[in-house]
């Protein structure tokens, strides 16, 4: 299968009914809408600035991500999926995303990945659950960060919020910034600022 079959294929599983039943419901609209939202307001963007993504999923945040950062800034996207990787960066091409992100198809786990190069490193959703070793997985992502940058974690109430706490009791690291949303009771969640 060539890249355009993988990239029509993509096109259609967003909306298969698998996906499209979630992909188009009020709880997952609501969830897209405040964490974009909290980006926007939480950090503002500085010339130059480096942000990475842990887990490119469907690719929408890293989209919205580099529209966010409006050519002021760089982005990197990060997953261990080849086929994520592949298929994301040919769509952000043939879509010509105006700041195209900069994949790097890697284990967050990865020893070679950069040292405190970033100034924003955001992990949403079930990037976390899905790297199966919650204190190893933010620990990579802060040695990702430059000193004084931040971690923008999301995540479902399912994944306490109590394993943040404990994390940042035993590290250097600050809590700046945690809001609970629970609008809708079947999908609550919550987003933590961190600075390094």
């Amino acid at each position: 299968m060539n890249m355009d079959e993988k990239l029509f294929h993509y096109y259609l599983e967003l909306k298969s009914p698998e996906a499209g039943e979630w992909n188009s419901s009020p709880p997952c609209i609501h969830t897209e809408l405040v964490t974009r939202d909290y980006v926007r307001k939480a950090f503002p963007i500085t010339d130059e600035m480096q942000v990475c993504n842990v887990g490119i999923g469907t690719g929408d945040w890293d989209d919205y991500l580099g529209y966010w950062l409006k050519g002021k800034g760089n982005l990197t996207s990060i997953d261990i999926d080849i086929e994520i990787c592949e298929i994301f960066s040919y769509r952000q091409q043939k879509e010509r995303h105006p700041n195209p992100s900069e994949v790097l198809c890697k284990n967050i786990f990865d020893l070679d990945l950069p040292i405190e190069k970033y100034d924003l490193v955001t992990l949403i959703g079930s990037a976390i659950h899905e790297t199966g070793d919650f204190k190893k997985c933010l620990d990579s992502c802060f040695r990702l960060l430059k000193h004084g940058g931040y971690l923008m974690f999301m995540s479902s109430l399912k994944y306490p919020i109590e394993l943040v706490y404990e994390y940042i009791r035993n590290s250097s690291c600050l809590l700046e910034q945690k809001d609970v949303y629970e609008v809708f009771p079947e999908y609550s969640f919550y987003i933590c600022k961190v600075k390094k």
